[in-house]
């Protein structure tokens, strides 16, 4: 079931001309139990990373800024040695990156950005493993660097992305495009690639889930993983998520291309419609002016064609019940389903 819901998702995207992140969701971590671990293997940094290789963490990330300081992604122990690297929210709403040294101490970057509005930002932790150099990005502005350290990386404690396994602390957010390099990327590659999906994965991107195997606010609950888009096999079972409801779940993101700080933020132009899902008919909202659209069912069939006004009713008494997307003459596209 899995493996033919991501055909699906795949085929779609060949006849619609878009790709997965085009049908904008992301997921939500609730902060009481949500987490995804990864397995600790091998030499690079989800083991011991033994060879001391360079790294870049980036993902967007929405707040919930009701939570206080809270674990975002990490890989540490903080009991006798210090050791390993972590990603948090601060008490006061910034973002501190750090890795364990050989002082028995944190080699760290505190931002001066605040992400604790509810809006979408971007982050990105890079650590220059010839250089022993720690630099750390909110929406690609450099919030500091630390330099000249010896790191000291757990072999013992397992990646956890929302959680830490050391201090049983759960992250409170929405998480979409997660990146991990094992180089430490410059601003501008940093940049080249942030605002979309990478379609071509190059080799130095050793893990990158994409957040868009469910269905935005739906019962997910076939669906219970994160997969590598690298072919890696870093495949991210989602512990203790519900996967249906407004959060523990995949929930609305933006449209690919769209990835900036100015279109997170602009929800009052957001496409949606609702409800969904629906019996006998859906109503689209965020339209500025009449457009023609166009209903396809799960094998890419036109099913049904029209005008819609923003808020004007569309009757769908007449589909079978599952999975459909409505296609506006813009390309924008939005998934619903009839029950």
């Amino acid at each position: 079931m899995k493996q033919n819901y991501i055909l699906l998702v795949a085929f779609l995207a060949a006849v619609f001309n878009l790709n997965a992140q085009s049908l904008g969701v992301a997921v939500c971590f609730d902060g009481f139990n949500d987490y995804v671990p990864l397995l600790n293997t091998g030499t690079d940094i989800f083991g011991d990373n033994s060879n001391n290789d360079s790294f870049t963490i980036e993902f967007w990330v929405s707040d919930n800024p009701t939570t206080g300081s809270n674990q975002m992604l990490t890989k540490h122990s903080d009991g006798g040695t210090k050791k390993g690297y972590f990603i948090q929210k601060t008490t006061a709403g910034s973002v501190e990156v750090g890795i364990g040294n050989s002082t028995n101490n944190w080699s760290t970057v505190v931002g001066t950005t605040l992400i604790n509005d509810g809006n979408w930002h971007h982050i990105a932790f890079t650590y220059d493993g010839t250089l022993s150099e720690i630099k750390l990005y909110i929406n690609s502005i450099l919030q500091g660097t630390t330099n000249g350290f010896t790191p000291v990386f757990d072999s013992i404690t397992e990646t956890r992305i929302g959680s830490s396994q050391h201090w049983n602390t759960y992250y409170a957010g929405v998480f979409d495009e997660i990146r991990i390099w094992n180089t430490a990327r410059t601003l501008a590659e940093i940049n080249s690639t942030r605002n979309a999906e990478i379609a071509t994965i190059p080799s130095s991107l050793i893990l990158y889930y994409k957040c868009n195997e469910g269905m935005a606010y739906y019962d997910n609950w076939l669906t219970y993983q994160f997969v590598d888009a690298t072919g890696n096999g870093h495949t991210g079972d989602m512990y203790n998520m519900n996967r249906f409801g407004a959060c523990s779940n995949w929930i609305d993101s933006v449209p690919n291309g769209t990835l900036s700080v100015d279109g997170f933020e602009n929800t009052a132009t957001k496409l949606s419609l609702y409800p969904n899902p629906a019996t006998n008919f859906v109503q689209v909202n965020g339209l500025k002016a009449s457009e023609k659209y166009t209903v396809y069912n799960t094998i890419g069939a036109q099913v049904k064609t029209g005008t819609v006004d923003n808020n004007s009713v569309i009757m769908i008494t007449d589909l079978a019940k599952g999975m459909y997307f409505l296609k506006l003459e813009d390309n924008r596209t939005i998934k619903f389903i009839k029950k």
